[in-house]
């Protein structure tokens, strides 16, 4: 079974431990940017995440999407996944970028904070939803026993698919969905 290098493991799951703390560590005021030890803390942080993002990215772009499957995966399902993993991509630079500009409007006065931060939340909000898609559908494949899960998560090894009515029910209504994704992006 192939599977991701220890290295783009390791990058996997130290950047999305990276992501969460960032999201309890966030500024909750943006009168704490007033403070300069607190503004230079994010502007450093802001930097330090989106150089891994792109460290990340520039690691994984040639990678296969879904590695390590045990069964052929529909071209519907690889759009799907590729268009998901990009536009987690996008929000992750979104997010630094917007918070550095934050930074900066803030800092010398200038219009456009509220629109940066409207950004900045929007970003935020799409990367939960987009992050929660790929974990939602991680775990549906582990239990599926696809082998795309044992190619990244180093815990709960997949042993077998789940054999039940409601599996069989989900999958007819993912193929129809792949199918559907190839007629409508014309994917051969």
């Amino acid at each position: 079974m192939k599977s991701h290098t220890k290295t783009s493991k390791f990058i996997h799951w130290t950047f999305s431990l990276l992501y969460v703390y960032g999201i309890f560590k966030q500024v909750e005021e943006l009168d704490q940017l007033n403070d300069p030890s607190i503004l230079l803390v994010e502007i450093f942080f802001a930097i330090l995440f989106l150089g891994l993002v792109f460290i990340r990215y520039f690691n994984m772009k040639d990678v296969d999407t879904l590695l390590g499957a045990k069964v052929e995966i529909p071209k519907g399902h690889l759009f799907i996944a590729k268009t998901i993993h990009r536009l987690v991509y996008l929000t992750l630079i979104l997010l630094p970028t917007t918070g550095l500009i934050i930074a900066a409007l803030f800092a010398y006065s200038l219009p456009g904070v509220n629109l940066a931060i409207a950004l900045h939340e929007f970003s935020a909000f799409l990367s939960y939803a987009l992050i929660g898609i790929h974990i939602v559908a991680s775990v549906y494949s582990r239990l599926k026993g696809e082998g795309i899960w044992d190619a990244m998560v180093p815990f709960w090894k997949e042993t077998q698919k789940i054999d039940s009515e409601i599996f069989s029910n989900l999958e007819t209504i993912e193929n129809k969905i792949y199918k559907k994704t190839e007629e409508i992006f014309k994917i051969k």
